[in-house]
């Protein structure tokens, strides 16, 4: 099963068991109902920054709704090389959490591999972002200005603005950290 409809399953049964209709639910997250249902139903991509958002309406560890668990760590977390927990979003975008374990982190490390070709929605979220491509070359969109940047450049960002990563290449990877 894909990543993102266990993600949604989550969502909806987190919701459902926390007793919100779907239209308070939407209201709690200053969204119509439509918008939200279209989150909820896969009818529409779900952003990072939404899936946090979710989570503190919840009143839930991200980690829950992301990777069906809990974290369970508190003042150390050890993620050895290819351990971290993957998720798909959707076909040709994938990311490597490096903190899934770690209880209410302050900061969100990811490893990201995006195919070439793939051209994620513009998203927003709170915080600030920083990126450092390892891999390839990628086309990163800040508010109305892109920027193109290769193996070893790195791009930090006020994350409220719309942006987006898209591969210029066969596959670009680059180690994201985003604040919450």
């Amino acid at each position: 099963m894909n990543d993102l409809i266990k993600i949604r399953g989550r969502i909806k049964d987190l919701r459902e068991f926390s007793d919100y209709s779907l239209e308070d639910f939407a209201a709690k997250l200053n969204m119509s109902a439509k918008e939200y249902e279209d989150y909820e139903n896969g009818t529409k991509d779900i952003p990072i920054g939404l899936l946090y958002n979710i989570a503190t309406a919840l009143q839930i560890d991200p980690s829950v709704i992301l990777f069906g668990q809990s974290p369970t760590k508190r003042y150390v977390s050890v993620v050895y090389a290819g351990k971290g927990t993957e998720i798909e979003r959707f076909k040709g975008y994938s990311f490597l959490s490096l903190n899934s374990d770690f209880i209410d982190p302050n900061l969100e490390p990811m490893l990201v591999t995006i195919k070439e070709g793939v051209t994620p929605e513009l998203v927003q979220h709170k915080g600030q972002e920083f990126n450092y491509v390892l891999e390839g070359s990628l086309r990163v969109i800040v508010g109305e200005k892109e920027y193109y940047l290769k193996t070893g450049d790195s791009i930090y960002f006020d994350a409220t603005l719309p942006h987006a990563q898209i591969a210029m290449e066969k596959e670009a990877r680059f180690l994201t950290v985003i604040q919450k």
